[in-house]
Order: C-alpha cells, then sequence, then structure tokens
C-alpha cells in the first residue's frame, strides 16, 4: 500500500541534496585583532562554546619545537564528570590528508612514487569505466585534479564500529564509475582522491595505511596520542559527540573508517608536533618535498586570479596562499577537517618553525582556523616578526546605478553541486536569484550594481560578478561575513555554471514525470551509521527544464553532472541511474542505493515483525496520525538497530546511543530497520 508521507512532501521535495555533501571540508580567509600574549585566544573559545554550538575544544601552539599555547574550553561529556584535558582526543576530519601527503612525499623521497607517473602503475587493480582514468597522476590525487566523481564513502561514518568497508570496496566501487573531468583540468576538492592515495601508499609499502603511518610517523615523531580506528587505544580518551536535533543524548564513539580522507584521531598539541614534518628544522622529509607541498598547484589547471584566497591547493593543503600571513610575506599552509561531529583546523608556517592547531566536538574546522590563525599572529607579534594586524576594510553601502553593457545576456540557470538557481537582472540594477524550485515564492536574495560588472549586497559585505572562462559562464562570490566574538570571513570563489535548457522528448519527459516530487530513501546504511542519525535519509526528484539540480538528463533513467566548477562547486557528484525491480524503482548514485517512497509499509497495529532481505536492503515504516502517543517495543536481533523520525523527518530516537524499553510514537512518524541480511525485528 502506498502511504500518504507529509513529512516527506512538505520538508524535501524541493531540492535534490545527498548525504554528507560538504563533508571534510576547507578554510577561509579573516582579519582579527592582533596583541601581546592575552586571554583573547581563550576568550574566542569561550564565544564557540557560549554561542557557536562547540561542545568542547583544544587549542595548541608550537615554535621551533616547543608547545608555547595550550589550552582548553567546554566539557569532555555533558553527563560525566571528568575533565577535558590537552589529552583527549578528537577525528581531525580532512586534516587526516596531510598525513597522506606526508606519506606520499616519504615514499617520493626514498625513490618509490613518482608523483607524476599514473596511479595504475603502482595500482594495477585501479580501473574505471572511463578510460581517462589512466591519465590520472599520484600529483593529481593530492592536488585534487584528478577529475574523480566525489566522495565514495557510504558506511564510512560510524558508530563504536571501525567496519573497513568503505575502505575495502572502494576499488570495486570504482569500476562502476566515469569521470567529470579531464584529469588536471582542474582542481576541486575530492575526498575519493586520497582514499586512492591511501591505497597506492599501501600497494607501494606492502603494510596498511594505519601501520605505516604508525611506523613512519606517529613513533618517530613521540605521537602517543594520534591513532586510527584501526588501532588499539582507550576510547574513552575521545570526547563524546552530540547532534543538535538530540542534544543531551551522547553518541558512540566517533569512526570516520575512510581513515587517509578523514579517519586519523589526534590531539591539538600532537598536530602541532605532527606540524613539524613540513617544517625546516625536521628531517622526516626531504627539503624539496617540504618544498613541493607548498608549491601553487591550484594553478595547474582553470583557476581565478593568483590572489590570497580561501582555497588555493598546495599538495594536500587547502591553500598554499592565504591571508592575513600573505599580506606579511609569510607563507601558511592550513588544514582544515569536517566529519558529521568533529572538526580541526592546522595551520603551519614553515619559514618560521611554527604551527598552530585547533580540534573540537561541534562547530566547524572554519572556526577551529580562526583560533589557529589567532594563536599564531599573536605569536608573530610578540617576537616582533610583524609589527600590527592587517584587516579587511569595513564596507560602505552601495550606490545602485543602471544595468550597463550587455549583462542581461546572463540572466538564466546556474547551477552547483548542491542545487540550481535562477539569475534575473532589472535595467535599473538588481540581481537577484533564488533557489529555482521556489522561483513562484518570495525567497530571493537582491544585489545592487554598482559598476564595473559588480552587485553588491545592501549591507556591501558580499560582491557578485559573472565571468566567462573555459567556454563556461560562472557567478562568482567575493565579500565577507562578521562571526560576532570570532572574527570577519572572507570567501572568493566559483558560486556556480550556467546551464542551458533543451527540450526533453515525450517518452522521456513521460519517464520523469512520473518521479516528480517522489522521495527515494537510502537503503544500504549500516546500522551504526551516522549519516542516518540527524533526518530521514530521503532525497527527492524534481525537474527544472531537463536538469535535475546539477544532473543533466540524458535519458528516460539517467542524469550526469553537467557542470565543471574548480574550487568546490562541482564537487560530491556522480550518475544517477533509475531501475526497476520486482516492480519497485531503485535510484542509484556512485556507492548508495535508494528506493521510491513507494515501498514504505504501514506500521501495523497490534504486533508485527521487520525482515531484513537477503540483500541486507534497510526497511522503512510509516506510522499515522493514528499512531498519536501509542507506545511500542522492539524486540532487536543482534548486529541491528533503529532510527525514528518525526513527522518532519528529524531523528528523534537512535537504538546504537539509546536502548529504549518502549517509546511513544508520534504522528507521522518514520522508523529504519537496519541490520545484516535475516535480521527479523519484532
Amino acid at each position: 500500500m502506498i502511504v500518504t508521507k507529509k513529512g516527506i512532501r512538505e520538508n524535501m521535495k524541493k531540492t535534490l541534496s545527498f548525504l554528507l555533501a560538504g563533508v571534510l571540508a576547507f578554510s577561509s580567509l579573516f582579519s582579527m585583532n592582533v596583541q601581546a600574549a592575552s586571554d583573547t585566544v581563550q576568550t574566542m573559545a569561550d564565544t564557540l562554546i557560549q554561542n557557536y554550538g562547540v561542545t568542547s575544544l583544544q587549542y595548541a601552539l608550537i615554535d621551533n619545537g616547543e608547545i608555547i599555547t595550550s589550552g582548553t574550553s567546554g566539557v569532555y561529556s555533558k553527563s560525566e564528570n571528568r575533565l577535558l584535558t590537552k589529552d583527549n582526543m578528537y577525528t581531525i576530519g580532512s586534516t587526516s590528508k596531510m598525513f597522506v601527503t606526508a606519506s606520499i612525499m616519504k615514499l617520493v623521497d626514498e625513490g618509490k612514487i613518482d608523483l607524476d607517473k599514473p596511479v595504475k602503475d603502482y595500482v594495477p587493480e585501479f580501473r574505471m569505466k572511463d578510460s581517462r582514468y589512466r591519465k590520472i597522476t599520484v600529483r593529481m590525487l593530492l592536488n585534487h585534479s584528478s577529475g574523480l566523481m566525489g566522495s565514495t564513502y557510504l558506511n564510512g561514518f560510524l558508530f563504536d564500529d571501525n567496519d573497513t568497508q568503505a575502505h575495502d570496496s572502494f576499488l570495486k566501487d570504482l569500476r562502476e564509475q566515469e569521470l567529470k573531468a579531464d584529469p588536471g583540468a582542474y582542481s576541486v576538492y575530492s575526498n575519493d582522491s586520497f582514499t586512492l592515495a591511501e591505497i597506492v601508499i599501501e600497494k607501494v609499502s606492502g603494510v596498511s595505511f594505519t601501520e605505516y603511518i604508525r611506523k613512519n610517523i606517529t613513533e618517530p615523531l613521540g605521537l602517543t596520542h594520534t591513532k586510527t580506528p584501526l588501532d588499539d587505544f582507550d576510547r574513552s580518551l575521545v570526547a563524546k559527540t552530540y547532534y543538535p536535533t538530540t542534544p543531551m543524548q551522547t553518541n558512540g564513539v566517533d569512526n570516520a573508517n575512510i581513515i587517509g580522507t578523514g579517519g586519523i584521531y589526534s590531539t591539538a598539541e600532537e598536530l602541532c608536533k605532527f606540524a613539524q614534518i613540513y617544517m625546516k628544522n625536521n628531517s622526516l622529509l626531504s627539503a624539496e618535498s617540504k618544498k613541493a607541498t607548498f608549491q601553487k598547484e591550484y594553478l595547474r589547471g582553470q583557476w581565478l586570479a593568483d590572489e590570497p584566497n580561501i582555497i588555493n591547493f598546495g599538495l594536500g593543503w587547502d591553500s598554499v596562499n592565504l591571508d592575513p600571513f600573505a599580506s606579511y610575506g609569510i607563507q601558511a599552509g592550513v588544514k582544515g577537517g569536517d566529519t558529521l561531529l568533529m572538526h580541526s583546523s592546522l595551520i603551519v608556517l614553515p619559514e618560521y618553525n611554527m604551527a598552530a592547531a585547533v580540534t573540537s566536538s561541534g562547530g566547524s574546522s572554519l572556526y577551529d582556523q580562526i583560533l589557529a590563525a589567532q594563536l599564531l599572529m599573536d605569536r608573530l607579534y610578540e617576537k616582533g616578526i610583524i609589527k600590527g594586524a592587517e584587516t579587511l576594510p569595513m564596507p560602505s553601502q552601495p550606490v545602485q546605478k543602471a544595468l550597463d553593457g550587455d549583462l542581461k545576456k546572463y540572466e538564466g540557470y546556474y547551477a552547483n553541486f548542491g542545487g540550481i538557481y535562477r539569475v534575473d537582472l532589472s535595467d535599473d540594477g538588481l540581481l537577484t536569484y533564488k533557489n529555482a524550485y521556489l522561483e513562484g515564492s518570495e525567497q530571493a536574495a537582491a544585489m545592487i550594481y554598482v559598476g564595473d560588472g559588480q552587485f553588491v549586497d545592501p549591507t556591501g559585505n558580499l560582491a557578485m560578478y559573472f565571468m566567462e572562462q573555459n567556454g563556461n559562464t560562472y557567478l562568482n562570490v567575493n565579500g565577507a561575513s562578521e562571526l560576532p566574538g570570532i572574527g570577519r570571513v572572507h570567501e572568493h570563489s566559483y558560486f556556480a555554471q550556467k546551464v542551458e535548457f533543451s527540450e526533453l522528448s515525450d517518452s522521456v519527459a513521460k519517464a520523469w514525470a512520473a518521479r516528480e516530487n517522489k522521495g527515494y530513501l537510502s537503503i544500504l546504511n549500516k546500522y551504526t551509521s551516522q549519516t542516518v542519525a540527524t533526518v530521514l535519509p530521503v532525497t527527492s526528484v524534481a525537474l527544472k527544464g531537463n536538469y535535475l539540480s546539477c544532473y543533466r538528463v540524458i535519458d528516460a533513467n539517467t542524469a550526469v553532472p553537467e557542470i565543471e566548477i574548480p574550487m568546490s562547486g562541482s564537487r560530491d557528484v556522480g550518475i544517477i541511474s533509475f531501475y526497476k525491480e520486482d516492480g519497485v524503482e531503485y535510484m542509484k548514485l556512485n556507492d548508495n542505493l535508494f528506493i521510491s517512497e513507494d515501498a514504505i509499509k504501514e506500521v501495523h497495529r497490534d504486533s508485527f515483525s521487520v525482515r531484513i532481505n537477503d540483500k541486507g536492503y534497510n526497511q522503512y515504516y510509516y506510522a499515522g496520525p493514528e499512531y498519536e502517543g501509542k507506545n511500542i517495543s522492539i524486540t532487536v536481533p543482534e548486529n541491528a538497530g533503529y532510527v525514528v523520525y518525526d513527522s518532519t523527518g528529524t531523528a528523534v530516537l537512535n537504538s546504537v546511543n539509546s536502548k529504549p524499553e518502549s517509546f511513544s510514537l508520534g504522528a507521522g512518524c518514520y522508523i529504519l530497520f537496519m541490520g545484516d541480511a535475516g535480521a527479523r525485528f519484532k
């Protein structure tokens, strides 16, 4: 029976958004006040705890091999009377990529890897549908220009579970994928590139990545609290995490099992000690390899102007040309990392043998980076290396001008990996853009034309402009926003790419019309999955012209990503394909599989059982309004679990983190059952 799913219809049908987009993110620019040694950083840290959703954080600074500053803020746990210390550990997310980079460069020093040789020379099992994969070099993995589609790590983020599935199935998953760009054409943030680089390390060295970094990095540097999920260590050292939807429910231990991409645990102090590997006073890497990691790799392909910016990739680094350091002629390598629950940032000043790191539970790598930069700027001031702070100029109110030139040609639809937008230009000088799926609403952002092709928001903080490059038209952003009590954040990046609509044939249009606004639910999640722990894992189908968000429809069952955006605008994409099996429609994207909402079953009034089928597919049940306030108890088999969502799709109960004997149902709620094939719930 088909259930009326009001929550899906009202809350999740308007845009195609896939799980984990934006996870393992990168850095930004900012301005700050520089002063001598003070309580500035501690005050900022406390502000993050009080106002920015951070549960706990650590910070540290190293100068010529000595930890100069170290501190904490927040609580280890909301329920345990236990002191937060410098030895508590955090998942550092994408900052793990710098361990991959260091490992690759060490193997380069040993003559075992050539950065410009194809990956297939080192990993013979590496194959893809797209023959261009043969041109992918090791360098392209480290500078994000490989052309790999996105983030292939289904079940990579788990609670209390170090299952290696995401790593072990990775090469098999890639065999079914194509590339989104010519290798080396441009750099766009790529998690999969570093999972593949991790496998290169394992193939060349003959040992696991965990063992390699233990023998070659953590033990030589004396890092006793830097581990991977596959290491044996005291898990109670890992700081506790919480979701905003269940703020008092302590989660299980954070496991990011795509280790090289984002799964290493560490502390702020030990990240600073690790950073010495990139400094002049450490010999674990050759001077040539250290220098190579800080080269402007971003300029090898399509890019914006060469200027200090939020993303200017080196080898591994998010940026090797970053303000406020660049304004003083100081090179900084910065790497940020975000899992679903934990965050970190590491900034290294190689010329001065100096680094700062921040790790946190809750918040973001951006917040962590601002603190790390403040630590370094204060230290540079104390030592007399800089005399004061270069700050971003405060904006002035824009004066509107009438549109000039041929700017009207830029009206139309623009897409990035997060959505599709309608851009309109009025003759009197207003640019408005909105989510294309909400064109009939009043929702719109208005920018004021000030001349010279620039459109500025009413506050004067943010500018947008159009650019034609490599045969594409882009809408770019350049501006700042204020984080009260923390800093002023600046970014300059590609925002979205113009797309042109075309007519679909009658048969193709009919096939997609049958899916319009229909929900598709993820069905391959492990019961320990973090990705199902906050919202119902559902996406929906809604075409705009012949586009499904940034995906162009090419036939009745397939849509392909049709954007080429450097930096981050075209990250985390794939090919969408639909097929039917036993009368039920499925949607596949990379390593994930979704089932039509038509397959959702109803909760039964008295008693019923749920069996996970032989393929291990998750099962979804819906409780209508008549179940409001009814109690339900669930007997959970071994290696299984469930999540309960309210009518809006927000998770309210996860059996992995909470094991109630019974609970009360809400009207229109959903229950997701997960477990090994054959598992039966009662």
